[in-house]
């Protein structure tokens, strides 16, 4: 009597085994979920790197035309523009504005595909899209001196 209690308690539990393998709802979906949304937190709660935040306050707090560059970067996050759109809106001098470009894309900042020719369009890069964060923390302890 215990050799067949034993025989069908295993092959019921073999049939469970199948059933939460095969089944989508319950704890195998409860657990896709959750990883996937461990995923996404991670990717939003990532660390900033260090050189990258050092290079953004050098370039934004530390340099006498950090406030133009900050404002270049934060137009161009909203609205990818040339350098006579960035001049128009910015009221700044087309010359300037063209200088701070520059010096932002040689930082690796901003990015543009056509970069010869006249009235190329520029965004900001991946990098500072990753870190964006950062740069409106910057922002924020500038803006409380």
């Amino acid at each position: 009597m215990n050799s067949i209690d034993s025989d069908s308690n295993n092959k019921k539990k073999d049939k469970d085994d199948r059933n939460d393998e095969g089944r989508i709802d319950g704890s195998k979906f409860n657990n896709a979920e959750e990883d996937e949304n461990k995923k996404i937190s991670m990717s939003t709660d990532k660390s900033v790197d260090p050189r990258f935040k050092r290079l953004l306050w050098y370039l934004i707090a530390s340099t006498r035309g950090g406030v133009n560059r900050a404002k270049i970067i934060n137009f161009l996050s909203e609205s990818p523009s040339n350098a006579n759109q960035l001049s128009n809106q910015l009221k700044l001098d087309y010359k300037t504005i063209v200088h701070h470009l520059d010096v932002l894309k040689i930082n690796g900042l901003i990015i543009t595909e056509n970069e010869e020719s006249y009235g190329a369009t520029y965004f900001i890069s991946p990098i500072i899209e990753k870190n964006y964060s950062a740069f409106k923390e910057i922002m924020a302890t500038i803006g409380k001196k």
